[in-house]
């Protein structure tokens, strides 16, 4: 006899017993913890006390169903949450009246995070377009000095989060603690993470346009590409082995990357900055880049461990830049050539320097293709690195 279940709607199998399908749970939009900056340009400048602090985001993919990731991971001490809630925002980044919506965690309005963990939200029913525009309102009762990812964010005084529009909010670049939106896709067999510096990040470019952000439009766009989520775990000024801002590649990439809910592919582009001339080299370290091609063996290994595809791509031209000298191209060029001559043995290369070269000038990026400081591309450029990396993606396939 069949069981009940089957006369309801959405039934995925109708086998006695059989075990209920778990919903396929994908990151919309990702920040990296970075760690707490009080000193960077236009901080805040003190810790969260008795505040309602509003972060936006948006989700680049689309879906029914969400739940927000908070991190305290970076954190020796526990942070308490008061209350949170989330609204959509429209074109112009202002809150839609009506559409606030309460976040709970184990169906409480509070929550403790403990030291070095994350907390995921409760799920909630709560439909979002790909591309649309979002904000998460986050109380904090007590001195809380966060180490998220910095961003533009609105503060304002005592528990507002119940308020469309804040209150009189102060606008200033301090931590956000949503590190990432989660979104049901069923249809999503593949999902690409971007771990890299600023030139993932998107530094020099305009809201979502950096080339990870450009590449899942691509993809969306082409039949052959709607399987995958791609995400961006960039962090402007990081490095691969050595201190820079956040912690380095190798030590994030199990968080970043192998955690990462479904995650199927890694697309690494990183050590631009560990090649940079440093300012004190009693103080910092520049690595060998024998030194960055065993970083490189690393991750690979990690990842091929856990089943997690790796592509890598070339560093791109850096002649011109602040910290740009003759060693350090000579580390450039070593790199990329190890990468290129090994490359059968990664799922992909995407040759971003040869992408952004400037004719008859291969040490140097393609000059109408950057924002005029011979590191960052533009918009433009962001786009040509989204277009290279697109056939290289593609090729994975879906299966």
């Amino acid at each position: 006899m069949k069981s009940r279940a089957c006369l309801l709607p959405l039934v995925a199998s109708c086998l006695i017993g059989a075990a209920p399908v778990s919903p396929r749970w994908v990151p919309g939009w990702y920040a990296p913890p970075i760690g707490y900056e009080p000193q960077i340009k236009e901080a805040f400048g003190r810790p969260f006390n008795n505040d309602s602090v509003r972060q936006s985001l948006y989700s680049t993919v689309a879906g029914t169903t969400i739940r927000v990731r908070l991190s305290n991971e970076l954190s020796a001490t526990r942070t308490k949450i008061g209350a949170a809630t989330i609204v959509r925002l429209d074109a112009n980044g202002e809150p839609v009246e009506g559409s606030l919506r309460p976040l709970t965690f184990a169906n409480a309005r509070s929550v403790l995070l403990p030291a070095g963990a994350p907390m995921l939200s409760d799920p909630i029913r709560f439909p979002v377009k790909a591309g649309e525009r979002l904000a998460v309102s986050v109380f904090y009762p007590e001195e809380t000095a966060l180490p998220g990812h910095a961003q533009m964010v609105d503060v304002a005084a005592e528990d507002v989060t119940g308020a469309t529009r804040l209150p009189n909010p102060r606008r200033a670049r301090a931590t956000g603690i949503v590190s990432a939106l989660e979104v049901v896709r069923p249809s999503a067999t593949r999902v690409l993470v971007a771990l890299g510096d600023s030139i993932t990040e998107g530094a020099g470019s305009t809201r979502a346009q950096s080339y990870p952000d450009q590449l899942g439009r691509l993809l969306a766009a082409d039949a052959a590409g709607r399987c995958w989520t791609v995400v961006n775990a960039g962090i402007s000024s990081n490095r691969l082995l050595s201190e820079g801002r956040g912690p380095n590649a190798l030590s994030r990439f199990d968080r970043d990357v192998l955690a990462v809910p479904n995650v199927t592919h890694v697309a690494i582009l990183e050590g631009i900055n560990d090649i940079g001339r440093v300012r004190d080299p009693a103080k910092e370290r520049q690595p060998a880049a024998g030194e960055l091609i065993a970083a490189y063996e690393q991750l690979l290994a990690r990842a091929s461990a856990r089943g997690v595809k790796v592509i890598f791509g070339t560093l791109l031209p850096y002649e011109g830049a602040a910290y740009a000298d003759a060693e350090g191209e000579k580390r450039r060029s070593t790199v990329n050539q190890w990468l290129r001559a090994n490359k059968t043995r990664f799922a992909g290369l995407i040759d971003f320097d040869l992408a952004m070269r400037e004719p008859g000038q291969p040490t140097v990026m393609r000059l109408s293709q950057q924002i005029g400081d011979h590191l960052h591309p533009n918009d433009a450029g962001y786009a040509t690195m989204a277009r290279t990396a697109l056939p290289v993606v593609r090729a994975q396939g879906c299966r």
